[in-house]
């Protein structure tokens, strides 16, 4: 069996996709992350005029910067619109990840953040997938203290999202990320190991 190069992660909002990330990163991985590639692509002059072109100059900052409360308001309350966004960034996305990816030494192997990665469609070079979720109390309270959204705004961002059961069925791995930590770095490290089983070089 080929080297395992890539592991993405995934999973339910406010589950602890980052938190999953970074523990792996903490065993040898690479962390790359979906995100900060798609908010460095908002700084693109090309990027910043479709913008502007589809929804008007009002997703501006007064520094003429894109406002990202702004294009949040725009596509996580029109379907229409987060399809459109997503056509012209996710491609983007997925393409600097996987030069990220093919720059790895032999030796390296990366941990990559990816929020949609089924509802773009799992790319061939991620070798294995690992769904972060937790209970739906503890994902809520998560979303208010960390990002001050309310129960309603969790509801809408999740309906961009395939069902979690959809998602679980389709990764390598299901970590349920609920209040102890100890047992999720245990079940993160149990996973880690176990992929040693696909020639994963993982640091000593």
């Amino acid at each position: 069996m080929a080297a395992v190069t890539a592991v993405g992660v995934t999973g339910d909002v406010g589950a602890g996709k980052s938190t999953v990330a970074r523990l792996m990163e903490k065993l040898g991985g690479v962390r790359l992350d979906a995100d900060a590639v798609a908010l460095a692509l908002w700084e693109r002059p090309d990027i910043r005029t479709a913008a502007v072109a589809r929804w008007g100059a009002d997703i501006l900052d007064p520094s003429g910067a894109i406002d990202r409360r702004a294009v949040a308001g725009r596509i996580f309350s029109d379907p229409a619109e987060h399809r459109w966004c997503c056509g012209l960034l996710h491609p983007l996305v997925m393409a600097e990840l996987k030069r990220r990816v093919d720059g790895l030494s032999a030796s390296q192997w990366a941990v990559v953040e990816i929020p949609l990665l089924f509802e773009s469609g799992r790319p061939d070079w991620l070798d294995l997938v690992v769904f972060v979720t937790a209970p739906r109390d503890v994902r809520a309270e998560r979303c208010r203290v960390q990002r001050g959204w309310d129960e309603a705004e969790l509801r809408r961002r999740e309906e961009f999202f395939l069902p979690s059961a959809e998602r679980m069925a389709r990764s390598d791995y299901v970590v349920n990320n609920a209040e102890d930590r100890a047992a999720l770095e245990a079940e993160v490290g149990r996973i880690v190991e176990s992929m040693s089983d696909y020639n994963v070089k993982i640091k000593a």
